[in-house]
């Protein structure tokens, strides 16, 4: 039954005019769209967004990290229903990109002499936003709302995840049509665009290679409306025109090793890169970098003001030898030297060896009279890699063994382990099946780099075999009633003060009882 809900269009409208979206001239929305200066000061307002929405998404990536201890989030961990629904999360990010994106789109035409390609650039943000704002609303909270445009402030109804899916891929391809590929990006002075965050052709061929892996995954294991098999082809056409060079340049990193100083030097193009939230260390003093997950696995040595003793009081994610050991069982996989720190050296605290995590091996550290290392450390030194060329060899390769197609999946695991100068699957440790190793191979990939495993667990349908505590426990009627996304928000239901501006909203069923 479909549920209705007044998205709160004005406190967007409120919200975002409080940002200063572009100083030198202090546009407002009351501005006229005339020039193409006024129209980008819209287009850099949804790059602030995307680059500081996207990356935050705590209780998900608390609930599906590869870690062995965690410093806080223990109740997230185990998915206790209170501690979920009570944490802080919204999906008002999300819609301020939805916002902004449209705001766009619905007033591009105002702008005077503006040329078709500077027209295509803008819209072509504007599209990839909307699709991957959609996707990842799909992604986290299941049913979401579809806005029509900036405007129209009406009472919407909870679209199907189906249908958020299928708005997602609508946007994207219309970016993927009107972009150029990233190296004929251009600012409106005609500066080239070196970052990855602005989209271009293979930013977008990448967005729909994610939404259609998620949408025929989701289509086959909950049994939603859609056709799987088409979507895992779909898929797998997108990430073939990455992997063949059809939407831009991109080639994998020639070792581990070399991947690791792409990742910690962000002033350097990273080969590998397809899209990345840009670390703007020019933005204030105390800025971090939106990658939370490197941030919070980097310890000593890198952090200068530790020491290994502090590493169980003080490093937010810990991982233990024996936990690498497994999931690495192939002492040839180079990943183990470049990813952690003097593998193979004890660095035991208090009866426990931990694997010290050395994929980010740089880090800003503020000077601090009160420390005894006269520094404290702020934010790991690094852009949020968030896709690269390595996850759609892999993203591939699980489609294909979901087409049945073996001989074409293997060939994909094996070019990632090949660059890590591990054993070809099959081998010896090889026990559990491709489907599962193909899985186990991502998260030796990104282990300790981005938030993607709780996305990867519910894709593959690992969620009694890789989660913990209260997902062990879920019912077939308890999935069916999401229980594997989040609630949804208060803001989405009451304002700012706690008065509620909808009554009709209905919480999803499983999330009811603990509301």
């Amino acid at each position: 039954m479909k549920k209705i809900i007044m998205l709160s269009i004005c406190g967007c409208l409120l919200s975002s005019c409080s940002l200063d979206l572009q100083p030198e001239n202090g546009l407002t929305y009351s501005n006229s769209f005339n020039t193409e200066k006024e129209l980008n000061a819209t287009t850099t307002s949804i790059q602030y967004y995307i680059n500081t929405v996207v990356g935050n998404n705590y209780v998900l990536l608390t609930a599906g990290i590869k870690a062995d201890a965690i410093l806080d989030g223990k109740q997230l961990r185990e998915w206790n229903p209170r501690t979920v629904i009570t944490s802080e999360y919204s999906w008002k990010g999300l819609y301020d990109i939805i916002f902004e994106s449209n705001l766009l789109l619905d007033n591009i035409d105002k702008t005077k002499d503006l040329t078709e390609d500077r027209r295509k650039y803008h819209v072509g943000q504007a599209e990839f936003a909307l699709g991957l704002s959609y996707f990842l609303l799909a992604q986290r909270y299941g049913e979401a709302i579809i806005t029509e445009n900036s405007t129209e402030i009406k009472p919407y109804s909870l679209s199907s995840q189906s249908d958020v899916l299928n708005a997602a891929i609508e946007h994207a391809k219309k970016a993927l049509e009107v972009l150029p590929t990233w190296d004929k990006l251009t600012d409106l002075n005609g500066v080239p665009i070196t970052n990855r965050q602005t989209a271009s052709k293979g930013t977008a061929a990448a967005l729909l290679a994610q939404i259609y892996a998620w949408k025929g995954s989701v289509t086959e294991l909950y049994k939603l409306q859609g056709n799987a098999q088409e979507d895992y082809q779909k898929s797998i056409d997108y990430s073939t025109q990455l992997i063949d060079g059809q939407v831009g340049n991109y080639q994998l990193c020639s070792s581990p090793e070399e991947l690791c100083t792409y990742l910690s030097n962000e002033k350097s193009p990273n080969p590998e890169a397809i899209f990345s939230l840009y670390f703007d260390k020019t933005r204030s003093e105390n800025v971090v970098s939106p990658n939370e997950v490197a941030q919070n696995f980097v310890s000593w040595p890198v952090r200068e003001d530790l020491t290994l003793a502090d590493l169980p009081s003080n490093s937010t994610y810990q991982l233990y030898t024996s936990t690498i050991e497994s999931l690495f069982p192939d002492a040839t996989d180079q990943r183990l030297q470049a990813f952690f720190y003097q593998w193979g050296t004890s660095h035991e605290v208090d009866g426990t060896d931990y694997a010290i995590m050395y994929k980010f091996r740089k880090a800003i550290m503020d000077a601090d009279q009160y420390s005894a290392s006269g520094k404290t450390y702020r934010t790991v030194d690094a852009n949020y890699v968030y896709w690269r060329l390595a996850d759609f060899y892999l993203l591939r390769a699980e489609c294909y063994q979901k087409l049945g197609n073996d001989a074409k999946a293997i060939a994909d695991l094996n070019v990632i382990r090949s660059r890590a100068g591990a054993l070809s699957y099959p081998s010896t440790y090889d026990t559990e099946g491709l489907k599962k190793a193909i899985f186990l191979e991502r998260e030796k990939e990104f282990i300790g780099e981005n938030d993607a495993r709780y996305g990867d667990v519910i894709r593959n349908g690992y969620v009694k075999e890789e989660l913990q505590g209260k997902f062990l426990l879920l019912t077939n009627q308890d999935i069916q009633g999401g229980a594997l996304f989040l609630p949804l928000p208060k803001d989405s239901w009451q304002d700012k003060d706690g008065h509620v501006i909808n009554t009709q909203l209905r919480q999803k069923p499983y999330w009811q009882a603990y509301n």
